[in-house]
């Protein structure tokens, strides 16, 4: 039987308390992860930056512009 297949078998027989123990502890060592790993999501402000790309113009001038209307 493969670890995973047993690890499953045996969270199975825990009560709830114990099960969300082990939860816990899967979260802790996913935050342990070295970053190599957990770089391969992409950033949210590098999405940002890929959405910014495609308009066209400055956007702190339309930002100074739109400031300068509401006052």
């Amino acid at each position: 039987m493969k670890v995973r297949e047993k690890t499953v078998q045996e969270l199975g027989e825990l009560d709830p308390n114990e099960v969300l123990r082990v939860y816990d502890l899967i979260l802790l060592l996913k935050k342990r992860l070295p970053k190599s790993k957990r770089a391969r999501n992409v950033l949210p402000y590098m999405q940002v930056r890929d959405a910014l790309k495609k308009c066209q113009g400055s956007l702190s001038e339309d930002i100074i512009a739109d400031r300068e209307e509401r006052a």
